[in-house]
């Protein structure tokens, strides 16, 4: 079975272009395809465009929670922390996930969730205690050794994450990758969306910028992904109006966020059912 969704998974990614910036590509020198049968042209798309697909998904960063406090950019005063957020998800949630794809939901769920209770001074304990729960019933080592990083370190190493992307699609995980990363840019987007004006200021426009290319990348990896996985159509559909998202100065990502608010209410809520 995993054979033939690998066989289908090569067809897809044939068939789609990538999420990839194609000026570097375009710029490329041709190579002659003159006497090349099909098979090695077939061949020789889908190893470009799955090395494209990954390296984009690299390039993938999550919203500057962290970063924010740590540059002085979002500081909450006593007055603010007094008000805690009702709106994270409660981590005994964790024990009602029956399925993988849940799972690897959560975890990025729950790690932007923590943040945030973190920012606000509330207790964490719970969440690393759910995180670590879903590291240890997932039992993906890829996955395990980069959500233990330190917080500051799945921040500012790319290397870690480029490591973690290289790993999830070698082990053939590339699925649960793709489900689980955009979740976890749901649950930032939806954190967001509670309070547009207080968050904002973190954001310069490239930042804006980025997250429009999260949000081109991961719908190009779930495009892919649901011929050889059928079964994540369902969260492809219910991110297609998240799809709009083209910002790339910060006040037309606030706009847009506003916009798409009962959407991204709607998409998270999809995820841990």
């Amino acid at each position: 079975m995993k054979k033939i969704a690998i066989i289908l998974l090569a067809a897809a990614i044939v068939a789609l272009p990538s999420c990839k910036n194609r000026k570097n590509a375009n710029e490329q020198e041709a190579k002659d395809y003159t006497e090349a049968t099909a098979e090695e042209i077939n061949e020789e798309e889908l190893a470009a465009n799955m090395a494209a697909l990954i390296e984009s998904a690299k390039k993938i960063k999550p919203v500057p929670f962290v970063k924010a406090t740590q540059d002085g950019t979002l500081v909450l005063s006593e007055k603010e922390k007094m008000v805690k957020p009702d709106y994270l998800l409660a981590p005994e949630s964790a024990n009602n996930l029956a399925t993988l794809y849940q799972k690897y939901r959560a975890v990025g769920m729950f790690t932007a969730d923590k943040n945030i209770a973190n920012m606000y001074g509330m207790p964490i304990t719970a969440y690393n205690e759910a995180i670590f729960k879903l590291l240890t019933d997932i039992n993906d080592p890829a996955l395990k050794d980069f959500y233990t990083l330190p917080s500051i370190d799945i921040e500012s190493d790319r290397e870690a994450f480029g490591i973690f992307v290289d790993e999830e699609y070698e082990a053939g995980r590339a699925n649960f990758f793709w489900d689980g990363t955009a979740a976890g840019l749901v649950e930032q987007l939806f954190v967001l969306t509670r309070g547009v004006d207080k968050f904002m200021p973190m954001f310069t426009d490239e930042l804006a910028s980025d997250i429009t290319f999260n949000f081109v990348c991961v719908h190009d990896g779930l495009t892919k992904m649901v011929e050889a996985y059928p079964e994540m159509e369902s969260l492809n559909e219910v991110l297609s109006p998240l799809y709009v998202i083209n910002a790339i100065t910060v006040e037309q990502l606030r706009t847009q966020l506003l916009e798409v608010k009962a959407d991204i209410e709607n998409a998270r809520a999809f995820l841990l059912q």
